[in-house]
């Protein structure tokens, strides 16, 4: 199965879904999409990955790289729906901030919290 995506603004936030399996064949179209997203999104930004069924190592480093990108914004990138994917090594380092959350809704509530 290839890798996909979509984005949609939900309550102040920029949501994007990806789906499918976030490989080595599908960190250049993350990428891209990455760009035309933050290009769009004002506010915070959620990557939900409920859809995915698997990333490579490449893939979370892909991952990796959207969160440093997004460490100088006033809100570090939300991870929700991560499930059975390995994420020890996107929580790892501290100096790089990510914030997980159990599902969609987790990730909003808390980032309407921080804003208020």
């Amino acid at each position: 199965m290839s890798f996909g995506w979509h984005y949609e603004e939900r309550r102040g936030a920029g949501v994007m879904h990806l789906a499918g399996n976030l490989g080595v064949d599908g960190t250049g179209r993350f990428t891209g999409a990455i760009g035309w997203v933050l290009a769009r999104a004002g506010g915070p930004l959620v990557l939900e990955v409920g859809g995915l069924l698997g990333w490579s190592p490449e893939g979370e480093a892909a991952v990796l790289a959207l969160a440093r990108r997004l460490s100088g914004r006033s809100h570090p990138l939300a991870l929700c729906g991560v499930g059975a994917l390995p994420i020890r090594t996107l929580t790892a380092n501290s100096l790089i901030p990510i914030t997980v959350h159990a599902d969609l809704d987790s990730a909003l509530n808390a980032l309407e919290a921080d804003r208020e």
